[in-house]
């Protein structure tokens, strides 16, 4: 399984929260919240896993939980949409992501002005 690339300082620039570890770190969860959403994101370094859930405060289990097993590599973008993360959907290279190449396919994570997830793909036409 490939390595997933990645550099836990983007993560924590965008986000703009410290993430907790487990007892052997290795794990990093970023948690964030707004209003009555909490977002919390778990990066599994040494097994390329990336878990999303997202919680509403009065209900006893997530609205949504994205697990992306084997995610090669995890970016930011700035543009004119604003700052956002960028994961690669598992068996995204053939190789080992480079950290600095486009995704061309996986998910998104915004959260500012609020928190907001959409599945992405460019168009290669």
């Amino acid at each position: 399984m490939p390595l997933l690339v990645w550099d836990p300082f983007d993560l924590i620039g965008v986000l703009g929260v410290l993430p907790s570890h487990d007892e052997f770190e290795t794990s990093h969860r970023y948690s964030i919240q707004q209003g009555s959403l909490r977002l919390e994101l778990t990066v599994w370094q040494y097994d390329s896993d990336v878990e999303i859930q997202l919680w509403e405060a009065s209900l006893p289990n997530p609205i949504i939980k994205y697990t992306l097993l084997g995610c090669p590599g995890i970016r930011v973008v700035e543009d004119k949409r604003g700052k956002f993360l960028e994961f690669a959907a598992s068996n995204t290279f053939t190789g080992r992501y480079d950290g600095y190449s486009v995704i061309p396919y996986g998910l998104r994570l915004w959260v500012e002005p609020q928190i907001f997830l959409e599945p992405f793909s460019y168009s290669t036409a």
